[in-house]
């Protein structure tokens, strides 16, 4: 659809910078008692890097490198406690978890008349998993964890979750743990019907597990990450659009991507900037009236074509952000991605260091 917007936030909330390898240790309390919380889950958002707490609370969690993400611990029961940059703070750390009093169930009830529960549940699946060969493969173990309402004031269907979804990744074979922080999406009318979307947002941290055997699943994980968000922001990071076949076009022309993007190299990321943009259309006002001050980016698309086949459009709004090594960027609410890359969802996701096997 021309005018949906869909911001597809991979990996919520993280910057990735990759050094040396790292250990963090620590040990997890709940917040009323401080006992130790045994079978608590610390995983690297994003990633495939987990383990549990002890007897005492302790746990001890080493990866091959230094990758200042987020450091996620998860209890049934309590809030699940974001760490940033892990592996700057100094071990053994000490978590508290607070006890999660949130009651999903008073705000369904009171706000999920307009549609059935089987009818919100079939938008969700479509918004959250996607409807790619992977997002249609996926199924979610715990849609009882679910809860869904839509808020006739504001067109939205919001769902929340009391326990992470537990979701099956049959074609990229992965079982992901997704913690979800947020979903919602935004309609022009009364309706769960999909040409009437005007945006769409979900968010939280996930888990991999890999259910592949014998890299059964490395033809279609290297599917799913060409055309991908990851796949394009490293390659214009790296200055190799052209190599990996992707073109740009503003304003129907093709376009040269150094003409509108510049990179600069800093501290284990690259900046990259938007040098440039089309003219802006005259606007008309009236005498007494100003324009009003909104970004120079707020209505410029840029046109992604991958391969000669698939197109994706993107907008910014400072026109200033920064890409990893994995092709991560941040802050995460200077893109968004249209077209194809804004269809990817949930079901769409690879570890954020899946290493492509061409």
């Amino acid at each position: 659809m021309g005018n949906k917007f869909t911001l597809s936030l991979i990996a919520t909330f993280l910057t990735y910078f990759f050094a040396a390898a790292q250990t963090i240790s620590g040990y997890v309390y709940d917040e009323m008692e401080h006992k130790p919380l045994e079978g608590a889950n610390v995983y690297l958002d994003g990633t495939t890097h987990k383990t549990v707490t002890d007897g005492k609370g302790y746990f001890s969690l080493s990866v091959p490198q230094k990758i200042n993400t987020i450091l996620a611990v998860s209890f049934m029961g309590f809030q699940t406690y974001l760490m940033e940059n892990p592996f700057d703070q100094k071990s053994p750390v000490t978590i508290i978890l607070k006890e999660d009093t949130t009651k999903l169930n008073e705000v369904v009830i009171s706000k999920s008349t307009l549609f059935s529960r089987k009818e919100m549940l079939r938008a969700f699946r479509k918004n959250f998993l996607g409807q790619s060969p992977a997002g249609s493969s996926c199924k979610i173990e715990n849609e009882d964890d679910i809860f869904l309402y839509y808020d006739t004031q504001t067109l939205t269907l919001i769902a929340e979750a009391r326990k992470p979804i537990q979701l099956i990744n049959k074609r990229l074979k992965y079982h992901v743990v997704f913690d979800l922080e947020g979903f919602q999406v935004n309609y022009r009318q009364k309706t769960l019907n999909e040409v009437d979307i005007v945006n769409s947002f979900f968010a939280g941290t996930t888990f991999f597990a890999d259910s592949s055997e014998n890299g059964n699943a490395d033809k279609k994980r290297n599917e799913a990450y060409l055309g991908s968000h990851s796949h394009f922001l490293k390659s214009l990071a790296n200055g190799k659009t052209a190599e990996e076949k992707y073109e740009l076009y503003v304003d129907k022309f093709k376009a040269d991507f150094a003409e509108y993007f510049a990179v600069e190299d800093t501290v284990n990321v690259k900046k990259i900037s938007v040098v440039k943009t089309p003219p802006r259309p005259n606007i008309i006002l009236g005498s007494k009236q100003k324009e009003p001050k909104v970004s120079k980016f707020r209505f410029v698309r840029y046109t992604i074509l991958y391969d000669k086949k698939l197109q994706s459009f993107l907008t910014f709004d400072r026109g200033v952000f920064y890409v990893d090594k994995n092709g991560l960027f941040t802050p995460i609410n200077e893109v968004l991605f249209g077209g194809y890359m804004g269809t990817l969802k949930a079901g769409d996701l690879l570890p954020v260091d899946y290493d492509y096997k061409g």
